[in-house]
């Protein structure tokens, strides 16, 4: 985890580094600037892997090519051979001087080669080449001015130069309204800042912009005997690599590590293979607002049968209004209700804190449900679900992109088999990156420590998205089948064969005894007046939304009069 910003045809260190402070949250370890012929590099660095006090920055005097990364590259070791076997000489063990030698060697796709979670700047004299991993688990963003490029890991960076003002971008905020969550992957909440897509590198040179993309997910699809490797088979290959995938991540750095533990399939699965591996009690982590939340007592469980060091933090309506406005600082989007519920990201964030105090890595689960099929509603009755994203759609403006969106997701006439393959796409394609790994990648970000999506670790990933649906949601009754009876005979001899037949209770369960004080809170701060009247009425459609909004609003559009900064409880 670093934060890495810079500016591409303009050489001012100031204002570089005052971009680079405003991430510095994102490494503790180090904040470095530099500038370069005609640009400007700045960094923060949270020191995982190579020397401890090394700059966040490198940079190669012989060619001249200075690169910036933020995450972790797990092939490093075979990477680093190979370059070595084509003759290129290391001067240090990071993983930035490999990144660097890869693309003198490959040039600009040398982005396909490396695996992990990585956000890339690559300054080579006149040119600049930013890209991110396959998934988007780490952050990248950018934003023209005139020839200059400003980019960054987190919006607030680029807000930072003095050229670029803070203005709402209305069709993203369309899409929250339908969504809940920026559905379009290149999209933010800012007019003029784009995000870098998942698996993709965008160019800068004297010839303009290119965007290349290097990985797209595959199509999700039903069972074809021709295409799909037997079921026993692949149960048998899905538990082998979760394992050597969960083998390779906890030998990157010998850092102590920690494990998000909700007592469900996806986080019990990762302690049971970590303790295994590691062959000391990891230590385990739960967030709950009440002693007998569900999440709370089955986590419990699961730590003491793995033995785990088990540490839960309980979170009150205090706790919560507290961090609330933390939250949204981090986040640079707005929370809304929608796809996902919105309590979700704010209890990752609050239980993030405590992780951070115990560990520098933690390990989480995101991405097992988009890849293996998890959430209940939205994958085995997707005609159900299809209905709930339409009554959204109807309360938005008649935007026609946003419409085209829905129309695309649901084609008419409606035909369940097809929802559900949609949902697998696009799920995978846009609302893992722009939801639930932004929450991620921002609170890891926030209280400077590194969250490791083990799921998405490029083969294991790779591996899950080419099963076939049928593996994964059989029937309406059941999800994550395969996954599920991958460590079955485990679990049962542990006796944790309860785990297998939990229903997901995901992170908003974690605060469902608070949520209705929450809201309450929330209404009862805004007068009626207020929120008839409020400027984006139409797409804020609850006093919860507004809310939300103008905490938002206060935060990064101060000079906009879109907050009603009354409304705000300080």
């Amino acid at each position: 985890m670093c934060g890495i910003t810079g500016i591409w045809n303009q050489s001012d260190e100031a204002i570089v580094a005052k971009m680079a402070r405003n991430v510095a949250h994102r490494g503790p370890d180090g904040l470095d600037s530099l500038t370069i012929a005609n640009s400007s590099l700045g960094a923060s660095r949270l020191a995982i892997m190579g020397e401890p006090d090394a700059s966040a920055i490198f940079y190669d005097p012989e060619t001249k090519i200075a690169v910036l990364l933020n995450g972790e590259v797990y092939n490093i070791k075979e990477l680093r051979a190979e370059l070595t076997a084509a003759g290129y000489v290391f001067h240090t063990n990071l993983e930035s001087e490999v990144v660097a030698k890869l693309y003198v060697h490959h040039g600009p796709d040398f982005a396909e080669r490396p695996k992990g979670m990585f956000a890339i700047a690559i300054l080579d004299g006149n040119r600049l080449v930013l890209t991110r991993d396959r998934f988007g688990i780490k952050p990248l963003y950018y934003a023209s001015v005139g020839r200059k490029v400003v980019f960054g890991s987190e919006i607030k960076s680029i807000l930072a130069h003095p050229e670029v003002t803070a203005q709402l971008h209305i069709p993203a905020l369309e899409e929250i309204t339908v969504f809940g969550y920026v559905f379009s992957p290149d999209k933010t909440l800012f007019e003029g800042i784009i995000q870098v897509e998942p698996g993709t590198a965008v160019t800068f040179s004297e010839d303009g912009r290119s965007v290349t993309k290097f990985w797209q997910a595959p199509e999700a699809s039903y069972f074809d005997q021709e295409r799909h490797l037997d079921y026993s088979t692949a149960v048998i290959q899905l538990r082998k690599l979760i394992i050597e995938t969960m083998d390779l991540l906890l030998s990157h750095g010998d850092h102590p590590v920690g494990i998000y533990l909700s007592g469900g399939l996806d986080s019990t699965i990762l302690a049971l293979v970590a303790r295994n591996i590691l062959g000391y009690p990891v230590t385990t982590f739960t967030l709950a607002d009440s002693p007998e939340n569900a999440d709370l007592l089955s986590a419990r469980e699961v730590a003491r049968k793995l033995g785990t060091s088990h540490i839960e933090r309980h979170v009150t309506l205090d706790d919560y209004f507290s961090r609330l406005k933390h939250f949204v600082q981090h986040c640079e989007s707005l929370v809304a209700g929608g796809v996902f519920d919105i309590h979700g990201g704010i209890a990752f964030h609050l239980l993030s804190e405590t992780v951070s105090e115990h560990v520098k890595v933690a390990f989480s689960g995101e991405g097992a449900d988009e890849l293996f099929g998890g959430y209940y509603w939205v994958y085995t009755h997707p005609l159900g679900f299809a209905d709930r994203v339409k009554n959204r759609l109807q309360l938005s403006p008649n935007g026609y992109r946003t419409h085209k969106l829905v129309d695309d997701l649901f084609p008419l006439p409606e035909d369940e088999h097809v929802y559900r393959r949609n949902l697998f796409d696009v799920l995978i394609r846009g609302g893992l990156a722009n939801y639930h790994l932004q929450s991620v990648d921002r609170s890891a970000g926030a209280f400077g420590f590194e969250i490791r999506p083990a799921y998405l670790f490029d083969d294991l990933a790779e591996f899950a998205l080419r099963l076939p649906i049928d593996y994964k949601v059989p029937d309406k009754q059941v999800t994550k089948r395969i996954l599920r009876e991958a460590f079955r005979p485990e679990l049962e001899r542990l006796g944790l064969d309860w785990v297998l037949t939990r229903l997901k209770e995901g992170m908003p369960a974690a605060v469902s005894n608070l949520a209705p004080l929450i809201s309450e809170r929330m209404e009862a701060s805004i007068d009626d007046s207020v929120f008839l009247q409020h400027p984006l009425r139409t797409y804020l459609r609850s006093k919860t939304d507004i809310y939300l909004f103008d905490m938002f609003a206060e935060t990064f559009l101060p000079e906009v009069d879109y907050a009603i900064q009354d409304c705000i409880p300080q």
